[in-house]
């Protein structure tokens, strides 16, 4: 029991360190912009393929891109937070719902890269997060016995 809570641990700050580093330069005006030009590198210098990444040219959607660096930046924050208690009830019910929104979001990475080319570096990510999932569901299934009263 004691090893599976420790793994479930390091699972969980890693997937909330994951969000911080992959999120943070989003969050900086202007600065997100080169953060975008990396991924368009990295994509091509892997050979992945798909459409480039464009920098939008109104203030609206680097409004959004802004907003969901800090979206996802708390989320990572929230992550590490509940990987001190993973058999707390509430962290449970936090570690599902995070675990289930990506997979969500693992699924709309494969259709948009289905759909309209999204850059291939992100299908990458998207299976990051899934397999980031498919720990926690092992991880809430593993530890379930244990769960606080």
């Amino acid at each position: 029991m004691a090893n599976s809570v420790v793994q479930f641990k390091q699972l969980l700050r890693f997937s909330g360190t994951f969000n911080i580093i992959g999120a943070f330069l989003l969050i900086i005006p202007k600065v997100y912009e080169s953060y975008l030009f990396f991924f368009n590198h990295l994509n091509y210098s892997l050979g992945l393929g798909g459409n480039s990444i464009s920098i939008p040219s109104d203030i609206f959607h680097t409004l959004f891109i802004n907003t969901a660096g800090i979206d996802l930046v708390l989320i990572g924050i929230i992550v590490l937070l509940v990987s001190k208690d993973p058999l707390n009830r509430i962290n449970r019910l936090i570690i599902l719902c995070n675990g289930i929104g990506r997979s969500v979001f693992a699924v709309i990475i494969g259709y948009y890269a289905i759909s309209q080319e999204l850059i291939r570096i992100f299908v990458v990510i998207g299976a990051i997060d899934f397999l980031i999932t498919v720990g926690f569901m092992y991880y809430l299934l593993r530890t379930k016995p244990f769960v606080k009263k």
